[in-house]
């Protein structure tokens, strides 16, 4: 008979084999309510663990009344609250439904998504598409008419745009594209410019050979030059895509999600199926984009875009960004200490992702929650700041709380009757 050890390094290993196997494909752009498992017109979907109205930060309150807004479902804000408390109007976190939505998470009927196809295993998983830069987005939580008027013309000009031309063009490798992205200064997470250029290049001949309305195509296209980080929303995708095969793995201490609502950050544990495990979410440290702004305006770490680092991306590989550093004024230097920190805690490499500055060593992938709860060493996320009522305010890195990998661990071992991990 095997020892415990045994079966789950054994069990470690078929989890990391199967998420370095995948192979993420944007394959079409529709509207949640035709492709996103259990979606209804009703629902409007947020990021982080589940989560009740009462409870919700900023961000996700003022989020789901503008979503439900946009969509019709109330006339007034106050006539949003009171449907959503009625049960009329209902929430539901984006990973319910094998979804990702960065910030607040927002996603609604109409909300056009981003399909991408794991071909390895025949899964997908889905993203809200990004709304482009700004402060003011519905994905930090703040809405008015021009945020409604720029979710419209995404609906129902740029998605039947880039549709078009995804089908012209065929399935785009976003693994291939991470892999160039890193070695152009991207981490994937708060810097996706490489990543967003590579699209906008293999793309740029499809869109301009559209038989579509010119202005649309051109109206498209400069939403694309614009807004460079596009891709991210592609990206945290990707990296459901290649996560969601590895979750039920039994003996498995490998971590299969990492996400935050703005009060609580959770994660799940491949060995323990699709159970989260929570602890309060952490303050963000980072550069604040305006001098009115400070730590007090700040809502607590937010989103689903901690599924990069789940894949080892962002703060896992700081030093293939070292512009991300600027905001919590570190250097290169702190950021490789950073990678060799998050090696400790992680059960393998990922020889798809090279960090040039470390001598193209593999970055670090398959956080353990073992090793996590031996070295007290916490995951890092390079992460966006949020103002508590609403709106982006700046950008940075959080800790992941230890709370959530104690309480893994110690349901890891209850359900092995007590044993020893």
């Amino acid at each position: 008979m095997s020892s415990l050890k045994t079966l789950i390094e054994d069990a470690n290993a078929k989890t990391l084999d199967i998420i370095l196997r995948g192979k993420p494909q944007l394959v079409d752009v529709a509207p949640a309510l035709e492709v996103v498992p259990g979606m209804l017109p009703n629902l409007i979907m947020h990021s982080g663990p589940a989560i009740a109205w009462d409870d919700m930060c900023g961000p996700h309150k003022q989020g789901i009344i503008g979503a439900a807004l946009w969509e019709g479902l109330a006339s007034t804000p106050e006539e949003a609250e009171r449907r959503i408390r009625a049960g009329e109007i209902l929430t539901a976190p984006c990973h319910n439904h094998v979804s990702v939505g960065a910030g607040a998470g927002i996603t609604s009927a109409s909300t056009p998504m981003l399909i991408v196809e794991n071909t390895t295993f025949g899964n997908r998983a889905y993203s809200c598409i990004s709304e482009g830069g700004g402060l003011r987005l519905l994905k930090w939580g703040a809405y008015d008419d021009t945020v409604f008027q720029n979710l419209t013309w995404q609906a129902k000009v740029f998605a039947p745009v880039l549709s078009k031309a995804l089908q012209a063009s065929g399935p785009i490798d976003i693994r291939n594209i991470i892999s160039r992205a890193v070695e152009m200064g991207d981490e994937c997470h708060n810097r996706s410019i490489a990543a967003t250029s590579q699209f906008l290049k293999e793309m740029y001949g499809h869109l301009v050979a559209l038989d579509m309305p010119a202005e649309d195509v051109r109206s498209s296209i400069k939403f694309l030059v614009d807004s460079e980080h596009f891709l991210l929303h592609a990206i945290m995708a990707a990296a459901k895509a290649m996560l969601v095969p590895a979750e039920g793995i039994e003996y498995s201490t490998i971590v299969t999600a990492m996400a935050r609502n703005g009060v609580e950050f959770g994660i799940r544990v491949s060995g323990l199926g699709d159970q989260w495990f929570t602890a309060p979410a952490n303050p963000v440290t980072g550069l604040f984009f305006r001098a009115e702004w400070n730590d007090s305006n700040a809502a607590p770490d937010l989103g689903d875009s901690a599924i990069t680092e789940t894949v080892g991306l962002g703060g896992f590989i700081q030093p293939t960004a070292p512009t991300v550093t600027q905001y919590v004024q570190g250097s290169v230097q702190q950021a490789i200490a950073n990678t060799l920190e998050m090696q400790e805690i992680c059960a393998t490499t990922n020889p798809d992702v090279r960090i040039p500055a470390m001598d193209f060593a593999p970055g670090p992938i398959g956080i353990d929650i073992r090793k996590v709860i031996q070295t007290g060493i916490l995951p890092l996320l390079d992460t966006a700041i949020t103002h508590k009522d609403g709106g982006l305010i700046g950008a940075g890195e959080v800790r992941a709380p230890i709370g959530c990998f104690e309480k893994a661990l110690k349901a890891f071992g209850q359900k092995l009757g007590g044993q020893t991990a």
